[in-house]
């Protein structure tokens, strides 16, 4: 009779084992949610094959839009994207409360430099793939979605815009730190924001426009020029010297009041 019960209780044993696993799984995933000032739930999230910290007011039942945020990177040798920036998490945070999801997103591992346009089709892939994780899991036409980013992220996004149509439904793009050519000036899909510091620090300033250059370099007859802005700051001289929340959040409400 021993020898008997001996399987059955290794198999509750298991079981056991399984459920108690089980549990804990849920507890550390759990850890990654808090709940901030204001009752704005910060969780770290995954959908669509992306990962994504997400800040969104608890118990809300209807949303402004979405904004999705990127980190700068190393251009030359780019890890996936950072969701620990101070500027994309300030951001984000002040967009929840104000009736928004808003969220930051772990873009893949690019080529960075040896591959560009690769690198601007996959962030723009990465950036939809959030975008409609979110629209779902929220209930938000995607429709009403702004992307936006820092240094390397605004600097790759000006590249998805202009030469892929990943992200064309979007509102518009922030783009903080960053810069490009006229050749893709001439061909955004979106209307932009560009704000940078004045003192010509972001790279190549022959070829490439940032901040009020940027956006005088949008052809006249574009269908973005209307909607689009550029700010040259002239109380900074640096790259990425500033935040800029107030500035960037005016204009999300602009795009998607």
């Amino acid at each position: 009779m021993k020898k008997q019960l001996l399987p059955i209780l290794c198999i509750l044993l298991a079981l056991l084992m399984l459920i108690a696993a089980f549990f804990s799984c849920n507890k550390k995933n759990n850890d990654s949610t808090a709940l901030l000032p204001g009752n704005i739930e910060r969780s770290t999230q995954t959908g669509n094959g992306i990962s994504y910290r997400v800040y969104v007011q608890k118990d809300r039942t209807a949303y402004k839009g979405i904004l999705v945020m990127g980190s700068g990177n190393d251009e030359n040798n780019p890890s996936p994207g950072s969701m620990e920036g101070g500027p994309e998490n300030a951001l984000c945070q002040k967009a929840a409360e104000n009736g928004y999801v808003a969220a930051i997103v772990q873009y893949r591992k690019g080529p960075g430099t040896a591959d560009w346009n690769k690198s601007a089709e996959m962030m723009g892939q990465d950036y939809d793939n959030c975008i409609r994780a979110l629209a779902a899991s929220y209930g938000i036409d995607k429709n009403k979605s702004v992307v936006g980013g820092y240094s390397y992220a605004t600097f790759v996004l000006y590249t998805t815009i202009a030469y892929y149509n990943n992200l064309s439904y979007c509102k518009g793009l922030l783009g903080a730190c960053g810069g490009t050519d006229r050749d893709k000036i001439s061909k955004f899909k979106i209307p932009v924001f560009a704000i940078n510091c004045a003192g010509n620090n972001e790279g190549d300033n022959v070829n490439s426009f940032y901040g009020k250059p940027l956006y005088d370099q949008i052809p006249d007859h574009s269908p973005v020029k209307p909607r689009s802005g550029g700010v040259t700051d002239g109380t900074c001289n640096t790259h990425c010297a500033k935040a800029w929340t107030e500035e960037l959040y005016n204009q999300l409400i602009r795009w998607a009041p």
